[in-house]
């Protein structure tokens, strides 16, 4: 019985969003509340079912998933590379971290007038900020995950005479691994919500971020609500297939008390 309680999927998370999606029913079908913000479900599904069938939807998601990958790819390759020196190299973190930390105080979209001036407006802009969004945790991550590897493995290394490459192959780096994909993990995240906050206020191109832009600017709450879904589910989708990953990926972690 305790085998078969445990498969079952767990429901209750479903409990809140449920409750609230019938509070919206409740005050759209009834006229509670203002008509222009709480619009009724066949409203919205018919502007989903437009969306969808002419394509602007699907269209979107692409269009922001490619800028996001993009994004991601750039600043989390630079973001392991400067982590990687600096949570290796004591002199060249002593030199870098100082001014890394002091830019990383500036947020990410305090950025944008000067890479708009650079790049104009346009997907490559989006691209940068979206790099710069997700440069600043990988770095962090990846180079406390080099700096706090235990002493006992670093004296094992010692004992067998490792050369400092090896050191860094065979004991570093894997002990280093989950703090590193925590780091990336992050990054990611990050680079969904900066994607769709730099898309809003670009508003180039296709994407979730820019329907929902140009929804508010035509008063069309229902684009609105079908883009502020989209975002939530796709966000979603991301967080549970990283949480799978790592689960997988570092399994053999003892589990947190």
């Amino acid at each position: 019985m305790g085998t078969r309680t445990a498969s079952r999927p767990d429901l209750r998370g479903l409990a809140l969003p449920a409750l609230l999606a019938l509070s919206w029913w409740l005050v759209s079908a009834n006229g509670w509340g203002n008509g222009y913000i709480f619009i009724t479900y066949e409203r919205i599904w018919a502007s989903f079912a437009l969306m969808a069938g002419d394509g602007s939807l699907l269209r979107a998601f692409f269009g922001t998933l490619g800028r996001m990958v993009a994004g991601f790819a750039i600043g989390a390759g630079c973001g392991l590379a400067l982590g990687l020196l600096t949570g290796l190299n004591q002199t060249a973190g002593r030199v870098v971290s100082p001014t890394f930390h002091a830019i990383r105080q500036i947020a990410v979209f305090a950025w944008m007038p000067l890479l708009t001036a650079w790049l104009g407006i346009g997907g490559q802009t989006i691209i940068a900020l979206v790099a710069l969004a997700a440069f600043y945790p990988t770095v962090i991550n990846v180079e406390a995950g080099c700096r706090n590897v235990p002493v006992p493995y670093l004296e094992v290394g010692g004992a067998l005479e490792l050369s400092r490459r090896q050191m860094i192959t065979r004991i570093i780096l894997p002990a280093a691994a989950p703090a590193i994909f925590s780091g990336l993990e992050l990054a990611l995240a990050t680079a969904w919500l900066s994607t769709i906050g730099a898309e809003y206020f670009v508003s180039a191109g296709d994407g979730l971020g820019i329907i929902l832009s140009a929804s508010r600017m035509r008063g069309s709450m229902d684009g609105v609500i079908i883009g502020i879904v989209a975002i939530g589910l796709v966000g979603f989708a991301i967080n549970r297939a990283l949480a799978y990953f790592s689960r997988r990926a570092f399994s053999w972690r003892a589990p947190q008390s």
